[in-house]
């Protein structure tokens, strides 16, 4: 079995470009070209005590969301306020601050943007599930220490400048 000898590939800073990838039937680790698909793994009936088998369970409305977004960008945005767009400009500018975002908080924030502000032809078939109230939910899963506090300042800042 390969031993994994470096567990992060990429800068924090960077959209992922490389990741670690389990075959589960040999139970062997290959670094994989591109980012991986948004999902999660649970073990499956063929798992024994120290041998792990599991089943990789795609999240689509994730990865379908990534595939807009980025199709958005690639057309410049189109729909945005000149006050988002400003402040994206400001985010995105490492020269703005001394530590600059990481990728998954300027990701976030962009992507609450999108679902607020891209026109209508990008979201087709996005469907967010609502908690039955009358607001709309806005909400972003990421990873302790990757920066939620920070996020919500961002948020924060484009609904009062909105």
């Amino acid at each position: 079995m390969k031993q994994i000898d470096k567990l992060i590939l990429c800068s924090p800073y960077l959209e992922p470009h490389l990741h670690w990838y389990m075959d589960a039937s040999t139970q062997e680790f290959f670094q994989k070209e591109g980012r991986r698909p948004a999902g999660y793994t649970i073990a499956n009936s063929q798992s024994k005590k120290g041998v792990s088998v599991s089943d990789f369970i795609e999240l689509p409305l994730v990865n379908l969301i990534r595939k807009r977004i980025q199709e958005w960008k690639n057309a410049n945005r189109p729909g945005l306020t000149g006050v988002t767009k400003e402040l994206l400009a400001h985010w995105e500018d490492n020269n703005q601050r001394h530590h600059p975002f990481f990728f998954c908080q300027l990701e976030a924030i962009e992507t609450i943007i999108f679902m607020m502000e891209a026109p209508d032809n990008y979201k087709t078939g996005i469907e967010i599930p609502s908690d039955g109230g009358d607001f709309t939910r806005w909400c972003n899963k990421m990873a302790t220490g990757s920066g939620k506090t920070t996020v919500m300042a961002m948020l924060i800042a484009y609904n009062i400048l909105n």
